[in-house]
């Protein structure tokens, strides 16, 4: 590191400093000054745009500054230091930097984070859980470790574990320990998080658990197992208690759908001190893996109007991955902005991706990023010029077989039966494509679920298209207002 580098280095920490002190006084003009403060130290236009949308949220006193003064007044002062540290300081400025001299390297510019599936065995045997197809002993930390070092090369400082059971995988402490500059969200069913767990997570300060749940008691202890629910609301109590930062994990299916959006639900997590939260649907893949359970046309387009509406009112920020699509210009996977190594050490290009060409024990990251598999996905984003069908596997299947066919004979299956989604289900998976976006021409929706307090950050901003392009080049291109006019009629 050179001179001028280490100055910017100080002059960070000296800003993250006064951050946190800021924070001591958890006032709303101090947090005004904390989203000052980030505005002038991020240099990365996509973060500087969010911090502007932040503080227009805050201007409006949306609900969701209740998450926002939580973080400043509740969060424990050690966690909320490190966490701005290694987002604001390390993702966004430094990350971003080394991201873009990267870029000229590869080609294209890399993602921003990847998930990592250390372990695939759990203590749990959920239904529709894909992790049990997989049959592996593991990672070895020593495999992990490389895997962290060649992230941090590329500017990667956000890490989700995913698994499996990441606690289950006897390494998971050390290597958040030995990372410190890293922040680890990870997904847990959180069985394993007693009050012990919790104030070492707490300790540690760069780790974010992401509880799974499948509603109330009933729900989550039919999939998960009778105890289920009442293991994870105490988990979340020791987080609450000892100033964790902590998620959510929701799958949404065919039959727990109303529960799981309902004021209710979304209520009862607020009062258990979650933070933000993610909704996956249910994906036919692995162990008993059914269509029956995958959301209709229907209920799909009736979650994307109720996330929207629960955005606006909640204190919990939560995002759908495949309802959101239209915010991150599509599908994100094939390294546009992550990718996934299993607990076999594949390099996946999403963790619903089930197939691979690379081995992570015998190349690097860099070489599966620029893979022939890796490139025809990139190549063929957006799918769809409608953002709001962004999946390869769900809304443009025979694009997946595209790709395969395009990658070549060193394309493998990465557990058995994962060809399923290209053979027994892609008939069915064709015509769900082509009813949802019938769907979405006879309820045009934009009018009722535009987010006016997001769209500086988001959606369909020509600032924040235009900032895209200019990172990404040509892997996304911009709409243009035919395009736009063509698919948002009305």
């Amino acid at each position: 590191m050179g001179i001028k580098d280490k100055i910017k280095e100080m002059a960070v920490d000296q800003a993250i400093d006064q951050m946190c002190a800021l924070a001591e006084s958890g006032t709303d003009e101090d947090l005004i000054k904390i989203v000052e403060i980030a505005a002038r130290i991020t240099n990365n236009p996509l973060w500087s745009s969010a911090v502007e949308g932040f503080h227009h949220r805050l201007e409006i006193n949306h609900p969701q500054m209740h998450m926002a003064r939580k973080f400043m007044r509740e969060l424990d002062p050690h966690v909320r230091r490190t966490i701005m540290r290694n987002l604001i300081a390390n993702e966004a400025l430094l990350g971003y930097q080394t991201r873009y001299k990267v870029k000229e390297e590869l080609g294209f510019y890399p993602p921003s984070h990847l998930v990592i599936s250390p372990t695939m065995a759990c203590n749990l045997s959920c239904f529709g859980c894909y992790a049990s197809s997989y049959r592996a002993k593991g990672l070895d930390y020593e495999q992990v470790k490389d895997i962290l070092a060649q992230a941090k090369d590329l500017g990667m400082y956000l890490v989700i574990v995913s698994g499996g059971e990441p606690l289950y995988w006897p390494h998971f402490i050390r290597m958040c320990e030995e990372h410190p500059d890293m922040t680890f969200q990870f997904y847990t069913n959180a069985t394993l998080i007693d009050r012990a767990m919790a104030k070492k997570l707490v300790e540690l300060g760069n780790v974010i658990p992401a509880i799974s749940v499948e509603g109330f008691e009933q729900e989550t202890d039919e999939r998960r197992g009778k105890g289920t629910y009442k293991k994870l609301t105490d988990a979340m109590a020791y987080l609450k208690e000892l100033g964790g930062l902590f998620a959510f994990s929701c799958t949404a299916h065919h039959y727990n759908l109303d529960i799981v959006a309902s004021d209710e639900f979304m209520d009862d997590l607020q009062e258990r001190g979650v933070f933000y939260g993610w909704y996956f649907h249910y994906m036919p893949l692995g162990k008993g893996a059914t269509t029956d359970l995958m959301l209709t046309p229907e209920q799909r387009g009736w979650l994307r109007k109720r996330i929207r509406q629960l955005r606006g009112t909640k204190g919990v920020f939560i995002a759908d991955f495949w309802n959101d699509g239209d915010y991150v210009d599509g599908c994100i996977a094939g390294g546009k902005h992550y990718f996934h190594i299993n607990s076999r050490g594949d390099i996946e290009p999403c963790v619903f991706c089930h197939f691979a060409t690379h081995n992570i024990k015998d190349t690097t990251i860099k070489e599966a990023l620029n893979s022939p598999l890796f490139k025809a996905i990139r190549k063929r984003q957006p799918y769809k010029l409608d953002r709001r069908q962004p999946c390869m596997l769900i809304d443009a299947n025979e694009q997946l077989r595209e790709v395969l066919e395009e990658a070549g004979d060193e394309v493998y299956w990465t557990h058995e039966g994962a060809d399923s989604i290209v053979t027994e289900f892609s008939p069915f998976l064709e015509d769900l494509s082509e009813r949802f976006a019938q769907w979405l021409a006879e309820h045009n929706d934009d009018p009722d679920v535009m987010e006016k307090n997001m769209e500086r950050e988001y959606g369909q901003d020509p600032h924040r298209e235009e900032q895209i392009k200019r990172i990404y080049g040509s892997v996304t291109e911009a709409l243009s207002d035919e395009e736009k006019k063509e698919i948002y009629a009305g």
